[in-house]
């Protein structure tokens, strides 16, 4: 009887931690747009939204943050 109640508190456990992490896999479809910026010429900069785009940019020795 007792293991049989500890079995299901188990399980509603499980569905509970389940759900929760599921709520955060929408932040993956938020977009996270950058502002880059050439440090050799400041007047030079760009607002971007792809993280390729982003890459490439940094590549170039761009600096990128976040906004």
């Amino acid at each position: 009887m007792v293991s049989r109640k500890r079995r299901v508190w188990l399980r509603l456990a499980a569905m509970l931690l389940l759900l929760y992490m599921l709520s955060f896999a929408s932040c993956d479809t938020v977009p996270i747009c950058w502002y880059c910026e050439n440090p050799h010429n400041t007047s030079e900069w760009q607002q971007v939204c792809n993280a390729m785009t982003k890459s490439k940019l940094e590549s170039y020795g761009w600096d990128c943050t976040p906004f």
